[in-house]
């Protein structure tokens, strides 16, 4: 052996000194931190790089976890320190990486051009910012951050689910791990009613956060932060059952699960949501003629229900200027007041002026206050919300994506490809409850549903033969 051939291969050297500068990195963390938190950050740092190689190389397992861990956490936030909420922030950038490495190995992404353009126009005004910038309202400070990552998130996942390895198996994976937890949801709904108020509060929840009632009902919340979110998460429970799977008695089982799980979280867009999931289950199953005028007749039904709330008296807080708040009654007065100015329209007040990004940088408008009715929250929509972010021009760009998107959704379902029908089905959820709750960027539904839309959208560009649906009986 010559002294040429005992110098280490190029591969060692590198392995060899990553692992010098990380043990001289964990000596310095331990000097200046103690080996706590330090142990504490290799860990994270463990579990975030996994979670990278996951994404990209497993995952059919780590998107279920995901949508696992989504559905969960929630509850994890009442009850464990406060950092545990930015677990989802730290999974989606996961997800980031493991998509850009996806596509710089592959040298191919799944959308189009058009779709790609859609996506960066929405996202350049966001970041951009010009509504805020006209009116002087935000600038680029922590609202606008906020803003920026609540919308960016759902949609970030979206495009990971387009980039997935293996997505027939990734879908079939996810779809039932989400009907798992959806039936866990609803039975702790269940049980929650049990409960009652005041086993809830032993439990350790809170009146006017989780608990809230409704003409001396307890709305049940499962897992989730309030009934709204629980009974949107629920539904796409229900879209999956309905069109996924074929129908025997275990289906009818958790679809009566899921059922009674909504009926007490009393919350009314939920029955008319369901029958447009019906509709979208009688078209797949050939009975067009009847499933149109139902679905109409539930969008129809959601809009007549919205706006009938939005003349409902309800006390809300909103922040007109740094210094001045006013006190509202009615959502479309509070409306009328976040989009006083027509001038504004267009490009909107600027992302993080109003709704829950302006809530978690500062206490502007809330339709979660401090003191809430006894009813509930206020009712938001995810329309509206957008417009005061970036305007009418940001919402018809959003638009032009979810019809592209419900585009190529149909045109799968057409092929007789289920995973088509279940993007029409979570599609459907999604677009409906927006009228009523900012669910385009809410937590967890928004990034579950567009998830899984992601990765039934890459199965529509890959071998359609193993999607395809036998024949049901009529």
């Amino acid at each position: 052996m010559t002294a040429l051939d005992r110098v280490p291969a190029r591969a060692d050297l590198a392995v060899a000194g990553a692992g010098a500068l990380l043990t001289v990195a964990a000596t310095y963390a331990v000097a200046q931190h103690g080996a706590a938190e330090t142990l504490t950050l290799m860990f994270a740092a463990a579990a975030f790089l996994a979670f990278v190689a996951g994404f990209a190389f497993a995952p059919h397992i780590f998107v279920s976890a995901a949508v696992a861990y989504f559905a969960l956490l929630p509850t994890l936030e009442r009850f464990l320190p406060a950092g545990v909420g930015g677990t989802k922030d730290a999974l989606t950038v996961a997800a980031g990486i493991a998509t850009v490495g996806l596509l710089l190995r592959r040298r191919t992404l799944r959308l189009s051009t058009g779709d790609v353009l859609l996506l960066s126009l929405l996202f350049g005004l966001y970041v951009v910012n010009i509504g805020g910038a006209l009116t002087r309202e935000t600038g680029h400070g922590l609202a606008w951050f906020h803003g920026v990552r609540l919308f960016a998130e759902p949609l970030v996942l979206f495009v990971f689910g387009t980039s997935v390895r293996f997505p027939h198996k990734t879908l079939r994976w996810a779809v039932a791990t989400l009907v798992t937890v959806c039936i866990v949801d609803a039975v702790y709904g269940l049980l929650q009613q049990a409960l009652g108020v005041a086993g809830l509060f032993k439990l350790g929840y809170k009146y006017g956060a989780e608990i809230r009632q409704i003409s001396g009902h307890l709305r049940s919340f499962g897992t989730m932060a309030e009934p709204f979110s629980y009974a949107a998460f629920l539904l796409l429970g229900v879209a999956a059952l309905l069109v996924w799977y074929r129908r025997s008695a275990l289906v009818a089982l958790a679809l009566g699960i899921l059922a009674a799980g909504l009926v007490v979280s009393y919350v009314r867009t939920a029955a008319l949501i369901a029958v447009a999931l019906l509709a979208v289950a009688a078209a797949q199953r050939g009975y067009g003629r009847f499933s149109i005028p139902l679905l109409l007749a539930a969008i129809a039904a959601a809009g007549a229900l919205f706006v009938n709330a939005s003349r409902e008296t309800e006390t809300k807080s909103v922040q007109v200027n740094p210094t001045t708040y006013l006190t509202l009654n009615g959502r479309t007065n509070i409306w009328k007041s976040t989009l006083n100015s027509p001038a504004d329209w267009m490009f909107g007040r600027g992302v993080g002026a109003t709704g829950t990004a302006s809530q978690r940088a500062t206490r502007s408008l809330s339709s979660r206050a401090s003191k809430r009715p006894a009813g509930g929250s206020v009712v938001d929509s995810s329309y509206f919300a957008m417009i005061a972010d970036i305007g009418l021009l940001g919402l018809a760009i959003f638009l032009a994506f979810f019809t592209r998107v419900f585009q190529q959704a149909a045109a799968a379902a057409k092929r007789g490809m289920r995973s088509g029908w279940l993007a029409l089905a979570l599609l459907t959820v999604t677009v409906l409850d927006g009228l009523t709750r900012e669910s385009f960027t809410g937590f967890p539904t928004a990034y579950v549903s567009l998830l899984i839309v992601g990765v039934a959208w890459a199965t529509w560009r890959e071998d359609p033969a193993a999607e395809m649906v036998r024949p049901r009986s009529h």
